[in-house]
């Protein structure tokens, strides 16, 4: 009895101990969906919103919310568009990092509120916003506010996939004659050659 609670007690610790080990990861942030961050004073990194993550600020919006930072994505090939607002009252501002790496700034704020509608956000001039072009591959994304006057708030963040360009008919034109250019080239070298030859049969 004694040597079977001991082996409980071990694969208890043992469980804990590969729980704790265990690495914690973001869920993937969903394509063309503007989704709600919180964020606390200046110089402290934005969470998501709660529930979906438990450490950030209850969000009083009707759009998706992020879970924990940092937020992941795949752009394709063609890329992808990373877009930030502000929301509600205006007067925040945001630093934008990739895996840790600064890739820029939200403009400078103005006045202004825009409730929780991004689209609204993004149309009024007074709201801190940028557009980032993001390359093909994995991306991680962080967000630390650099104003904060009331702090804390909502802000707004999507990835749209960049669409693919589609080529104009000029363009499949030029690209069609350059392939069929040596083709053609090669048969009339091909033609002149016999050409050549039965001459100089004849000539004999």
């Amino acid at each position: 009895m004694r040597l079977q609670l001991m082996r409980y007690c071990r694969a208890i610790v043992l469980f804990a101990a590969l729980g704790a080990a265990a690495p914690v990861h973001s869920g993937l942030i969903p394509l063309n969906t503007f989704l709600a961050f919180s964020f606390g004073s200046a110089g402290t990194a934005a969470n998501g919103c709660d529930p979906a993550d438990p450490a950030g600020g209850f969000c009083l919006t009707s759009n998706p919310l992020l879970d924990a930072p940092p937020w992941t994505f795949l752009a394709p090939l063609s890329g992808a568009m990373l877009t930030i607002v502000d929301g509600f009252l205006a007067g925040d501002r945001f630093q934008i990092f990739d895996f840790g790496v600064l890739i820029g700034l939200t403009s400078a704020p103005g006045t202004g509120d825009c409730g929780d509608d991004p689209v609204a956000c993004l149309a009024n001039p007074g709201m801190s916003q940028a557009v980032f072009m993001l390359l093909a591959g994995q991306h991680s994304i962080t967000i630390v506010p650099i104003l904060s006057p009331f702090d804390g708030g909502v802000g707004f963040l999507q990835v749209r996939a960049e669409a693919q360009a589609v080529p104009e008919p000029s363009s499949l034109m030029l690209l069609g004659g350059g392939l069929l250019a040596p083709y053609l080239w090669r048969k009339r070298r091909k033609g002149s050659s016999t050409y050549i030859s039965l001459k100089v049969g004849r000539s004999s």
